[in-house]
């Protein structure tokens, strides 16, 4: 389900259990808990802090979920690097994704920097023609290119992802 679908339900239901209270307790109506209930939590002390224990652990989900969300949202939104080290980084990624694409059997390539400051990695999605030696080329990769790239940004331990795709070429028998 989207954010929005979401957001709409969680206020649609607080809407609802607001409602439900006000209705409730709108001018000697019935009460909120029934002679049933009212009367198993008088009986049972752990009632209540269980009910409360249940409730806090349930909001405590709900706000790390969100605050994750949240911080996803903000690296997908904020540039990893500012100034002259992100004029830097663009110029390395363009003479490696030209470096990459210069190399046998490779087709395409596209280059993504993610993660965050600290522990940012470098995912490279490489699409190949169906007879590329993958082993030889992931090695190919890893020796020089990958190494130059590195040294550019000045990120030295900079963890990559290389994910290969191969383009099978297509064949009509009739």
């Amino acid at each position: 389900m989207a954010r929005p679908g979401l957001l709409l339900t969680g206020f649609a239901l607080c809407a609802a259990g607001g409602l439900v209270l006000r209705l409730c307790a709108d001018g000697g109506a019935k009460p909120v808990l029934g002679a049933d209930l009212a009367s198993f939590a008088a009986d049972h002390a752990w009632f209540w802090p269980l009910v409360t224990a249940v409730l806090t652990v349930a909001a405590g989900a709900g706000l790390y979920w969100l605050v994750t969300e949240g911080r996803a949202a903000a690296l997908r939104r904020f540039p990893l690097m500012r100034g002259a080290r992100r004029v830097r980084t663009r110029a390395a990624l363009a003479d490696l994704t030209s470096e990459l694409q210069d190399l046998p059997g490779v087709k395409e390539v596209e280059l993504r920097l993610t993660g965050s400051r600290s522990r940012s990695r470098l995912v490279l999605h490489v699409s190949c023609e169906e007879s590329a030696d993958l082993g030889l080329l992931l090695g190919m990769i890893r020796e020089a290119p990958l190494a130059r790239f590195r040294e550019a940004v000045g990120l030295v331990g900079l963890h990559s992802v290389v994910r290969f795709r191969l383009v099978y070429h297509e064949t009509r028998l009739a």
